[in-house]
């Protein structure tokens, strides 16, 4: 959540973040985040699309509240498969995200990041605009060691219709020591950054923070081989070059399946042209870790 460009107002949610209970300060957040998360809940769809690189898969985008069109390819992929409209997301940001749409349209789930202004946010907005939607929302940084518990506690064996990953770092280390039994479809982020047609990852390092420099997370033939071997196909790549979606296999005849190769994106639209010459000097000087 970025911070007021008021300094009274930043002084103001200082001294509530570090003084008072919990539910006063959500308060406060919910006062300041209300106005935002009504108007994109609200908003009318975009289809624009952010690559000329396309598979017919692309050609169902659109965004509402997804951070670039993966709302629109949600929705076609669970318009053409069974689910009984449960989620799990890690990684999120109060107004968008993944699974806001599924909320908006009924759905429940878990929603899990490790900021928690951002998850005190969006328990008290969802509470309130959502309130028939079962939506547990948990405060925790996600780590290979703790994925599979945070996950599926409290789900009672329930089959995760469709799970999202984006926590700018370990994803790849974390997608590997994931339980994907009760798991049909699978969204998560790659780095285009590191480039096509190779396998590489950043080692994984439960103290990593993410800068934009291009150091995070894993390629996307990295993450496809991780999947395939999994039980899952890549069936989509939003065309912004920021996540894939992969699906179990036994569904896998309802959709052409892609080739990582052929359908990777790359997308620089939020970068100036200095701020991608500093990325791509990074990652050429990055270790990362051959797989």
């Amino acid at each position: 959540m970025k911070k007021s460009k008021n300094f009274f107002t930043r002084l103001l949610f200082s001294f509530g973040k570090k003084y008072l209970p919990d539910y006063i300060y959500s308060l406060m957040l919910f006062i300041r985040t209300f106005k935002k998360f009504k108007r994109e809940v609200t908003k009318e769809k975009s289809e624009i699309k952010f690559s000329k690189k396309l598979d017919r898969i692309n050609d169902f985008e659109f965004k509402i509240t997804s951070q670039n069109n993966e709302d629109g390819i949600i929705n076609y992929i669970f318009s053409k498969i069974p689910h009984n409209k449960y989620f799990v997301e890690i990684g999120f940001s109060y107004y968008e995200c993944n699974s806001l749409n599924l909320i908006k349209n009924g759905w429940n789930g878990k929603l899990i990041d490790i900021n928690k202004d951002e998850c005190l946010s969006l328990k008290r907005l969802t509470s309130f605009f959502y309130p028939k939607s079962k939506i547990e929302i948990t405060n925790k940084k996600i780590l290979k060691d703790n994925i599979n518990e945070t996950v599926f506690s409290s789900s009672d064996g329930q089959m995760i219709d469709f799970f999202s990953l984006d926590i700018d770092g370990n994803d790849y280390w974390v997608l590997k020591e994931l339980d994907v039994d009760k798991i049909n479809v699978i969204c998560c982020e790659y780095n285009h950054y590191i480039g096509n047609n190779v396998k590489k990852t950043i080692p994984y390092d439960p103290n990593h923070i993410w800068k934009n420099n291009g150091c995070f997370g894993a390629s996307l033939d990295a993450m496809t081989n991780l999947l395939e071997a999994k039980g899952f196909n890549l069936i989509a790549v939003e065309s912004s070059g920021t996540n894939a979606f992969y699906i179990k296999k036994k569904f896998a005849e309802k959709f052409e399946i892609l080739s990582s190769i052929k359908s990777w994106k790359s997308a620089d639209r939020n970068n100036s042209e200095e701020q991608i010459k500093y990325i791509k000097n990074s990652v050429k000087n990055f270790e990362f870790l051959n797989l």
